[in-house]
């Protein structure tokens, strides 16, 4: 299954889902996806809420299913925008 989430709307559904309590439920249905792709990465910076999500789901997949990222930025925005302070996470 190959799933396309927006950036901005997926942390701002899990940011809703933390604080109605079904937090758990959407990460284990990204988790459970094949192909993720993330678009519009680092359009604006991430809270440090916004970098704990985005790193649960990366390391969900690490290794065992496909991550896509995808955006246009500028390259000093998304270095800014990245969750490890980088422009690249090291694994």
């Amino acid at each position: 299954m190959v799933e396309y989430r927006r950036v901005s709307r997926l942390l701002s559904a899990l940011t809703i889902a933390r604080a109605d309590g079904r937090y758990p439920k959407p990460l284990e249905s990204l988790a459970k996806t094949d192909v993720l792709v993330l678009d519009d990465w680092g359009l604006a910076p991430f809270s440090t809420e916004n970098r704990h999500d985005l790193i649960e789901i990366l390391e969900d997949h690490h290794g065992l299913r496909s991550t896509v990222v995808t955006s246009q930025p500028s390259q000093s925005s998304a270095r800014q925008a990245s969750p490890c302070g980088s422009a690249w996470c090291p694994s």
